[in-house]
């Protein structure tokens, strides 16, 4: 983390978490807490509220029938789906605190919510059980670069010129100007927040998931996710396809992850919306 400390203290003191993600955290991570009392955590903040009824009864998370209480929102859905959605929630409220500086935050959270599907339809075609859970990491593991843009914007953008020039891997550079790259960062920031570490160590061994201690297989996804946006055909190969059969990954169908990726985004647009934060920015 000494790399990184100083990014580190810039973005703690622009954003925090909520109140009411410390609450949900602090329930779900007891193992004597009830559901009855995880929904009234939630009920005391109407916003939040709203936003896990409208999960509930999405498509996009397999509901086809009315969900009109927040009990019955947090029995169907479970701990986890609610701490996740809660916890995207809450990172995405938190990073409109950033509205002054110069940074389209409405473009990031577009393309965060592309490797979310992304991260998603992988997990399915893998048959991980709760493939929503990868959605939040997919959501989250972009983090970095916004941090690496906002605290140094001259040296990101002459990162990001020498990779859209030569079309090598965009981290090799950010650790040759950084001594890190945006995975590591975006990790070491969530692990000040104690993120669960199945989220913080996908995210950090994202461009390397064969060498991540645990974990392995979320970070291999997220490598996945960073890779096959559905609109990307600038740099069409930028999957290693070595790394993919060490991790057991190298049968993918990926063009039908792209495909249905696409098919989910707009669902999935509607449930984090840009056009909340395009007011921020």
């Amino acid at each position: 983390m000494s790399n990184t400390i100083k990014y580190l203290v810039r973005v703690e003191n622009l954003i925090t978490l909520p109140d009411i993600y410390l609450a949900v955290k602090e329930i779900v991570e007891d193992p004597d807490a009830s559901l009855i009392e995880l929904a009234n955590v939630i009920s005391y903040d109407p916003a939040i509220s709203a936003k896990v009824l409208k999960v509930a009864n999405s498509s996009f998370y397999g509901q086809i029938s009315e969900i009109d209480t927040i009990n019955r929102a947090v029995s169907l859905l479970g701990t986890k789906t609610v701490h996740d959605t809660v916890l995207a929630i809450s990172v995405s409220n938190s990073f409109k605190s950033i509205s002054e500086l110069d940074y389209d935050v409405s473009t990031f959270w577009q393309n965060s919510i592309m490797r979310a599907v992304v991260a998603k339809c992988c997990a399915k075609e893998m048959k991980i059980p709760e493939p929503d859970r990868l959605f939040t990491l997919g959501l989250l593991s972009d983090i970095g670069h916004m941090i690496m843009s906002i605290c140094t914007p001259k040296l990101m953008k002459q990162v990001l010129q020498q990779h859209r020039k030569t079309g090598y891997p965009l981290y090799l550079y950010e650790r040759s100007s950084f001594n890190f790259d945006a995975g590591e960062l975006g990790a070491d920031l969530l692990e000040s927040w104690a993120i669960p570490n199945n989220i913080v160590s996908g995210i950090r061994y994202q461009n390397c998931p064969e060498f991540a201690d645990e974990y392995k297989q979320e970070a291999a996804i997220i490598y996945c996710a960073g890779r096959l946006h559905p609109d990307e055909r600038e740099f069409p190969n930028m999957l290693d396809f070595e790394v993919l059969k060490q991790l057991s990954m190298g049968y993918l169908d990926f063009d039908h992850i792209r495909t249905e990726a696409g098919s989910l985004y707009d669902e999935a647009l509607s449930l984090f919306p840009t056009s909340q934060l395009k007011e921020a920015v």
